[in-house]
């Protein structure tokens, strides 16, 4: 129970990944508030979280809409705590050529993976910094390690995710704050894992949401102290030519 009266913000929590990272805080111990679009799929992390012993706070938001981060932040301090974990999930993928990408979903990209990002840093480090201790896991991607075709959109603002990172794990060490990031690769995103066995070959097949859950709460907790502006790869059987 690494993170018993913990309290963890995730953001996207409500499908894929940030379920998994959800769900595994909440095995763990911890408080979890759940930040999605979709209240039907928000309800049903809820719902999991529950049947694993967790409480969860369930709310629906658009994270770029103004002052959805702030809003966020200030109830779940209302309701649950202040947050000591903030995980930086949610995104929006476009598979695009460049010159077929409107300028329109290029916005929502940024805005969604990248700025509303900042946005939760920014409303949940000041009470961090007051208290001295406090942790962000940002996810970020493979794209955000190597540029790929048609993820252009994508590559610039997970690139960006782990510029901020870095950034800030500078900034706020001295108030004992550590920033990471985890860059996964190849994610079967609607896999139904409850009740399921882990792989016998991670290495050989796409990763699954909770291979990355497992490297987030890694990051996020106490044997992590001493690691801060990491960039953790987490590509399980991605496929990858790497170029001098």
């Amino acid at each position: 129970m690494r993170f018993s009266d913990r309290t963890v913000l995730v953001t996207g929590a409500g499908r894929g990944i940030g379920r998994s990272i959800a769900l595994r805080f909440a095995e763990e111990g911890a408080r979890i508030a759940a930040v999605a679009r979709t209240e039907s799929d928000l309800q049903e992390t809820a719902r999991q979280v529950e049947a694993v012993g967790g409480r969860c706070l369930a709310l629906p938001t658009d994270i770029t809409a103004p002052g959805a981060a702030e809003a966020c932040a200030q109830r779940v301090e209302t309701e649950l705590s202040p947050v000591d974990v903030l995980v930086n999930n949610a995104g929006v993928f476009f598979w695009r050529p460049f010159l077929k990408l409107t300028p329109e979903e290029w916005d929502l990209v940024i805005s969604t993976n990248l700025t509303a990002a900042s946005l939760f840093c920014r409303a949940v480090l000041p009470g961090m910094v007051e208290r001295k201790r406090g942790k962000i896991v940002n996810v970020s991607s493979i794209h955000g390690i190597r540029g790929d075709a048609n993820v252009a959109a994508q590559s610039t603002a997970k690139f960006g995710l782990i510029g901020l990172t870095q950034s800030l794990a500078r900034e706020f060490r001295g108030s004992n704050i550590a920033v990471n990031a985890v860059c996964p690769g190849s994610v079967e995103n609607k896999v139904d894992e409850s009740g399921a066995a882990d792989r016998a070959a991670p290495l050989v097949e796409k990763l699954w949401p909770r291979d990355v859950a497992k490297a987030v709460l890694f990051l996020a907790s106490d044997e992590a102290a001493g690691i801060t502006g990491a960039a953790l790869e987490v590509y399980g059987g991605t496929h990858l030519v790497i170029q001098p």
